[in-house]
């Protein structure tokens, strides 16, 4: 055995332990390596997945991005077809609104259209010519008070009754073509007129109107020209009438001597047709005195319920005959008017016997004299008859007309009778109007104001005053 020098030893047992200190250092320095490696080895992977992720999105992207290429491509096409479609349809509104407003200027009739508040947004030619604004004058302002409208006595018709106004506060359709009225001019003066209005609707709503109006001055003189040479042929149809009705009167009551049965029977007839054509002409004559102004008007101091009682009597042969269930009420202590009995003896006639001639047998007539609310006469007369056809209620009051469903059940009626009643009751400041279902009957509504209507600008003459 060797023996080694103490400080050899010493020396070898220092350098075994510096050995083993590198080693144990090397061990450690192995495993952080190995740990970094192993980290390292994760982060490269992490790399490679992320890589192929972004690969993914770059691809993604371009796919993305290449459709948006395409859409962008087919929109840009999609909006040039769509402004070569607008810009051709514009042209073909444009024309349609040139070719539509090139109508509307060329009608002969006036035209206007007004928005919600009745002001003007549009007229034509013809409204221009016959009224004489321009439109540059009134576009934006309020058709009634622009043009003012009279009726046939020279008073203006008030806002709420202009039918204009009715038709935006929610009427459907008015024609007034029966009743004439007056427009008047930029220059003050006036002309007769006809019209018709009708809403402009936008889903569902009225937004406004249009109203065509024509100048039926024209038409005013030839139908007074009809009248006057009505009145004259009428006038002379008197005296031969009356000569065969005085004839015939003398033969049947002997006094030109005896006549056989059979001869009487002929001269009854002579005398009934010759009667008929009396009631003719004297229904005639009454129409064009209407007309003309020259109705002879006789006022004094009339009990109206003696006077409506006195024509339901005259009725009672046929209500009788016919079977008709007739009920009358009047209001007790009628207050006496001065007005002309033989004109409101008509009214009540025209209105009670079509109620009699156009009630089946068995049914029902109701008659009622009240004073009303406003303290006006309220005649009411009612029946369960065959009723005015609809489409035909509009025309019940104009000259020489007969609903359909009641020609062939009188032959003999003129048309002139509802004609004459509302010719009368409007001249004394009343109203008369109807209401009527076909096949359930009909109720006539007048009224006759108790106070003197006020004179108008010398054109009206009332044959209506309070006692």
């Amino acid at each position: 055995m060797i023996t080694l020098p103490n400080n050899v030893s010493l020396k070898l047992k220092n350098l075994a332990k510096e050995k083993e200190s590198v080693r144990r250092k090397l061990v450690i320095t192995a495993r952080k390596l190995a740990v970094i490696a192993r980290e390292k080895e994760k982060a490269r992977r992490d790399l490679v997945i992320t890589a192929r992720q972004l690969a993914v999105t770059a691809s993604e992207k371009e796919s993305t991005r290449r459709k948006l290429v395409i859409t962008a491509r087919k929109l840009k096409s999609l909006y040039e077809t769509l402004e070569k479609k607008v810009l051709n349809r514009t042209k073909d509104l444009e024309q349609i609104r040139s070719k539509s407003e090139a109508i509307l200027t060329s009608i002969g009739d006036g035209l206007v259209v007004v928005d919600k508040e009745g002001k003007i947004n549009y007229i034509n030619r013809s409204f221009e010519e016959m009224l004489g604004w321009k439109t540059k004058e009134i576009i934006g302002k309020s058709m009634v008070q622009v043009v003012p409208r009279e009726d046939v006595h020279g008073t203006k018709v008030s806002f709420k009754e202009r039918i204009l106004t009715q038709v935006l506060s929610g009427q459907k359709f008015i024609a007034d073509l029966t009743n004439p009225f007056y427009y008047i001019r930029k220059d003050k003066s006036r002309f007769p007129t006809s019209s018709i209005v009708a809403p402009v609707t936008l889903n569902g709503k009225i937004v406004g109107a249009v109203e065509v109006f024509r100048d039926i001055t024209k038409e005013k003189e030839i139908d007074k020209a009809k009248t006057e040479f009505v009145s004259l042929a009428s006038h002379q149809l008197r005296t031969p009438l009356s000569t065969v009705n005085w004839y015939s009167e003398m033969l049947l009551t002997g006094d030109a001597g005896v006549v056989t049965p059979s001869q009487k029977k002929y001269l009854e007839e002579i005398y009934a047709g010759n009667q008929r054509m009396v009631e003719l002409v004297n229904t005639l004559l009454d129409v064009s005195r209407i007309e003309l102004g020259t109705l002879i008007i006789e006022s004094k101091p009339t009990n109206i319920v003696k006077l409506m009682e006195s024509v339901i009597d005259e009725q009672r042969p046929q209500i009788n005959e016919k079977r008709i269930k007739f009920l009358s009420s009047f209001k007790k202590n009628f207050p006496l008017l001065k007005t002309d009995p033989k004109l409101l003896r008509m009214v009540m006639q025209n209105i009670l016997s079509n109620a009699v001639k156009y009630t089946p047998d068995g049914g029902k007539i109701n008659v009622h004299l009240v004073l009303d609310e406003n303290k006006n006469v309220l005649l009411t007369i009612s029946d369960t008859g065959y009723g005015i056809p609809k489409d035909q209620q509009s025309k019940i009051f104009t000259k020489l007309f007969r609903a359909d469903n009641v020609i062939g059940k009188d032959t003999e009626g003129t048309g002139l009778g509802l004609y004459i009643a509302k010719s009368i009751v409007e001249q004394a400041g009343g109203n008369l109007w109807f209401e009527s279902s076909e096949k359930k009957g009909s109720t006539f509504f007048v009224t006759l104001p108790l106070h003197k209507p006020k004179k108008k600008n010398g054109y009206r003459r009332s044959f209506l005053n309070t006692n």
